[in-house]
């Protein structure tokens, strides 16, 4: 096509620095089409510069954090070829290699470029000059550090992690202070911010033709946990992926791309391994809700005391600058799926004081109810479920006098009763409420999820 940007010979890491002032690193990066990038990457809530703080192994943890953030620099020219540091280990060029293919198969998929991509890699040069620490640690914030995005699943993985007796704060990455005060709104208590600076030259290059789609969050937001963790003596940076993250959100023709796939448990176990490789001294990271499925996530959230008409998962909430929304807005992929998973384990009046209005009978969000049910070619590009949960989840609420008048109900059941019979939407539902036995959950953890 004529009008498709134009894309780079080659991108690069260009190195890291300490501030020597405040308690941010600075990480720069080259593009053949675009030129220099630099973006900032702050932990506030230490009160003071790192670069005294940082040895081999820290060093080894912020090289992993370089080459995880250049993916948001790297999608504005979708370069040809991507320069890596030689003497990156086998575990962290896995972990790299997998973030810039299958971290951005989305973005490949979306923006009409090649896929599996055409993406060559060289390996060349040092990660970082040596490093020798020796000042004193930072105090400890908590035994564990939980990551904290304002949804379901971020409450139940606290409330996971006060059930076996740890201490523990959350944690949040953000780009504005607006959305900054939208995550404290949603919390029971205080959040400790983390900070990322993008290059203001990214907006410059978009308006020159850049490429633009999903970026791996997870992973930068992940990385970033754990430095903090290791900086603060955290033994434990744990996130709430669930298994639903494996999914794919297309499948077709033998191509597959996965919107959450730095969510995934395939992704999970090769961050452990980067991590563990480049500083056997790291907090333990690992995702406390990945034996479990969205309902069973469902099911515990509904069950708890918290305060329901705080938490939001609604996208228009977590934009880079923030916006004045409501808290859930009625249209967006994540309104329909939270209320659709959450329905069968509360009372519609209960329902009517978390939402603003019943989504599952909002005619105008059936299009978006089919995707989640894969009665469309693809799922929503978005951090859903899985098609047999959601399919499931019809089935229960058809059940329920509550929920079986709904329009989600009465005019798609009949289209998945065409595919799947009864008895096996209800054995989606009870698979939904059993354990997965792939996952990196300490025991003690698991136990205290057993007893929600």
């Amino acid at each position: 096509m004529t009008d498709t940007p134009k894309r780079a010979d080659r991108f690069a890491l260009a190195g890291w620095q300490a501030d020597e002032t405040d308690p941010a690193i600075h990480f720069d990066f080259t593009c053949s089409r675009f030129g220099a990038f630099r973006e900032t990457v702050a932990w506030p809530m230490l009160g003071a510069p790192l670069k005294g703080h940082i040895d081999e192994g820290l060093a080894g943890l912020i090289d992993l954090l370089h080459a995880a953030l250049g993916v948001s620099y790297f999608k504005c020219a979708a370069a040809h070829t991507l320069a890596l540091p030689g003497d990156l280990g086998p575990e962290a060029r896995e972990m790299a290699v997998s973030l810039y293919t299958d971290g951005l198969a989305e973005f490949y998929v979306r923006a009409g470029l090649p896929w599996p991509a055409d993406l060559s890699f060289e390996f060349e040069g040092k990660r970082h000059q040596p490093h020798r620490g020796g000042a004193a640690p930072f105090p400890q914030i908590a035994e564990a550090l939980v990551a904290f995005g304002g949804g379901k699943d971020s409450y139940v993985a606290e409330r996971i992690v006060e059930e076996a007796g740890v201490s523990w704060a959350a944690s949040s990455s953000v780009m504005s202070d607006k959305v900054a005060n939208t995550i404290q709104g949603t919390s029971v208590t205080p959040v400790h911010f983390m900070r990322r600076t993008l290059d203001p030259k990214i907006r410059e290059v978009n308006n020159q033709g850049a490429f633009n789609g999903h970026v791996p969050i997870t992973a930068i937001n992940s990385l970033m946990l754990v430095i903090l963790g290791r900086l603060t003596g955290a033994r434990y940076a744990i996130f709430a992926n669930e298994r639903s993250a494996d999914e794919p959100t297309m499948d077709l023709g033998g191509i597959s791309a996965n919107h959450q796939y730095s969510k995934s448990s395939f992704f999970e176990e090769k961050l452990r391994a980067a991590i563990h490789a480049a500083d056997p001294g790291a907090p333990d990271y690992f995702s406390i809700l990945r034996p479990f499925s969205e309902i069973w996530i469902a099911r515990a959230f509904a069950g708890t005391t918290l305060p329901k008409v705080k938490f939001t998962s609604c996208n228009r909430n977590f934009q880079i600058t923030g916006d004045d929304s409501p808290r859930w807005c009625g249209e967006c992929a994540k309104c329909a799926f939270t209320s659709l998973m959450l329905a069968p384990h509360m009372r519609r009046h209960e329902a009517e004081t978390i939402f603003p209005t019943l989504f599952p009978d909002k005619v105008d969000l059936l299009p978006v109810y089919r995707e989640l049910l894969g009665l469309t070619d693809t799922k929503p590009w978005d951090c859903v479920g899985t098609i047999d949960e959601c399919r499931a989840t019809l089935y229960q609420m058809s059940l329920m006098e509550d929920w079986k008048d709904m329009a989600f109900v009465r005019d798609l059941l009949p289209e998945v009763l065409a595919q799947n019979t009864p008895e096996e939407l209800q054995a989606f539902w009870d698979e939904g409420l059993t354990e997965a036995p792939r996952h990196f959950v300490p025991q003690k953890f698991m136990e205290a999820a057993r007893a929600l």
